[in-house]
């Protein structure tokens, strides 16, 4: 989809096309808005897929309320326009919540939910500190309204933020759901071979939503020692190859074998794939990020609703999960038994500061080591 079919400008608003920048004054040799945003996203596609596509729906839907609402370019935003968008974001206006605002796209909601206050507006801010820092450090503008902007996210000492991953008893639940999910019916079976397939895959590698999404069975080949592996391209474009064991190639040969597939061979059989992930013309089909995640949300609804009548706080923490959450527990659990300088080649993680997390004690251990430290009797 090309910017226009995303951007429309109302009559009022100054158009991305008028900007007044001279490709004489500035390194990125563009002269409008529209072609300055555009190279930005271009750089964001070489990261990965899944960061242009949260790029580029961020800085569109605030490409399209700056233009509409306060009738400016990106060389006239300021800190206060800023501040004001932020404040929208917490509850936006109704008519943003509605169709209609993108002329060539009438169906388009740019902003359908509410952003909460912290850490998920804190990841819109980074959005848009990098973009109006590109433009900056390219000449095309002379300054960044985003920076030193202050976020509102607080910050968690080290073992003490949100945990992501699934706790022992939320694990078991999943293990549980997943065997037991019934089979009466053709479609419930394909739903069954599905789950364990993208969840033995997933945990066992420790894969990135992304990651899950981009890559097939095309990428598992032998290395020069004779070992399978799966060559992935994931975060930042960084390559890593992942050991494909026993138990990992027994599940895709399980889930090969249930569609009639060959048992193995480096085929685009994806990594996440549809229900049904053999077209009538002998094409795979794969899922979408925005399919994944749909898919993930109604199967944790699926384990809630199993322990909702004995157990509602296990059922409301288990809707709170995302499918990163399965990277997380997978780190987790290998962290019990790996050295950190490996995990964080086998997580392709750039920085070891990152694996850290991995090996933070669970709030109960904390507990349980603490529970005589004291001066009472």
């Amino acid at each position: 989809m090309t910017l226009p079919e995303l951007i429309s400008q109302p009559d009022s608003a100054p158009s991305l096309q008028q900007a007044p920048h001279s490709s004489t004054h500035n390194k990125l040799g563009v002269a409008t808005d529209h072609d300055a945003l555009a190279l930005f996203l271009r750089r964001a596609s070489r990261r990965s897929d899944e960061t242009l596509r949260r790029y580029t729906r961020e800085l569109v839907r605030f490409t399209a309320f700056l233009s509409h609402e306060r009738l400016k370019k990106y060389g006239d935003c300021t800190v206060a326009d800023i501040e004001v968008y932020v404040n929208f974001l917490h509850a936006p206006w109704p008519h943003w919540q509605q169709p209609g605002m993108d002329k060539t796209n009438p169906k388009k909601v740019f902003f359908p939910n509410t952003v909460k206050p912290g850490k998920s507006t804190d990841q819109i801010i980074t959005v848009l500190n990098s973009f109006f820092s590109y433009l900056q450090a390219t000449g095309y503008l002379t300054g960044n309204p985003v920076h030193g902007f202050d976020k509102s996210g607080e910050k968690a000492a080290r073992g003490h933020g949100e945990t992501r991953f699934f706790y022992e008893d939320e694990w078991a639940v999943i293990v549980k759901a997943i065997k037991g999910y019934p089979t009466t019916q053709k479609r419930q079976r394909l739903e069954k071979a599905r789950l364990e397939y993208i969840f033995g895959v997933a945990y066992g590698l420790g894969l990135r939503q992304s990651e899950m999404t981009d890559h097939s069975c095309k990428d598992i080949r032998q290395d020069r020692y004779g070992n399978l592996v799966l060559t992935i391209q994931g975060k930042g474009r960084r390559l890593r190859q992942l050991p494909v064991n026993d138990k990992i190639l027994q599940t895709i040969i399980r889930y090969r074998t249930f569609h009639h597939l060959d048992s193995f061979v480096r085929d685009g059989l994806p990594l996440a794939p549809c229900l049904r992930p053999v077209a009538a013309d002998g094409k795979f089909r794969a899922m979408s990020p925005r399919q994944v995640r749909k898919w993930f949300t109604q199967f944790m609804e699926y384990c809630a609703d199993i322990v909702q009548t004995n157990d509602e706080d296990l059922a409301k923490r288990l809707l709170t999960k995302s499918f990163h959450s399965l990277r997380h527990t997978a780190l987790s659990h290998l962290a019990q038994k790996m050295d950190i300088e490996d995990l964080a080649l086998f997580a392709g993680h750039e920085a070891i500061t990152t694996t850290q997390q991995y090996y933070t004690p669970e709030r109960q251990r904390l507990r349980e080591l603490t529970e005589d430290h004291g001066l009472g009797k």
